[in-house]
């Protein structure tokens, strides 16, 4: 199931070591910045390499793009290769806290 999430919801889950960012952005949107520890898994690339770079399909996922479009559309497709524990937290544009890159 996917659940929606907010920034501050996000942080503790990642803060606590409870969850994993996934950044569905392209790699020049992500070297511009991205949440602290987060994977790159571009949107077009997610069918293909999900199982190679997310391997447990329990652990829990926190998704986001820019604005919020690619990160649902991310995490339905994440969702139909059987991840569990996805919430989407939509776009980085609301995330008020620091960012790595």
């Amino acid at each position: 199931m996917i659940q929606k999430i907010d920034s501050a919801q996000a942080a503790r889950l990642l803060d606590a070591g409870k969850a994993l960012a996934v950044d569905v952005r392209e790699p020049d949107e992500y070297a511009e910045g991205h949440l602290p520890g987060a994977q790159l898994l571009p949107l077009g690339q997610v069918g293909r390499k999900a199982a190679q770079m997310l391997p447990d399909k329990e652990s829990t996922l926190i998704v986001y793009c820019r604005t919020g479009r690619r990160s649902a559309e991310a995490a339905a497709k994440l969702e139909a290769l059987g991840y569990r524990n996805l919430y989407d937290m939509g776009g980085i544009l609301s995330w008020p806290y620091e960012l790595e890159g």
